[in-house]
């Protein structure tokens, strides 16, 4: 399994106790790639505990979480990422947002 690049084996052992086998198992790579490359790029220090936490995040795709999250900068203000690891729980709505764009764009 690809995630097995990106997680040590006791995060990945944590990973599987809250996701479903075939969850993890049914990943697009090249999707999580994407938005595992954003965060890093952006500067993320705490990308394991995105990923523990907010899998579904890597699910969605890259342009709406680039928006979403750019929002969520102007809202926060350029120190946004440290506010983030502070405060994860703003990465749902981020994720809301996210769909939002999506949905929106659908239509």
């Amino acid at each position: 399994m690809f995630i097995e690049k990106y997680l040590d084996k006791d995060k990945l052992k944590l990973l599987y106790s809250v996701y479903e086998d075939w969850y993890i198992e049914g990943l697009d790579e090249e999707q999580f790639l994407k938005i595992y490359n954003f965060l890093e790029q952006e500067g993320f220090y705490f990308i394991d505990d995105v990923i523990l936490n907010y899998l579904e995040l890597f699910e969605i795709d890259e342009k709406y979480v680039r928006n979403a999250f750019v929002e969520v900068k102007n809202v926060l203000g350029d120190n946004y990422i440290k506010d983030l690891g502070k405060d994860m729980s703003v990465i749902n709505k981020i994720m809301e947002l996210a769909e939002t764009y999506m949905i929106s764009d659908n239509f």
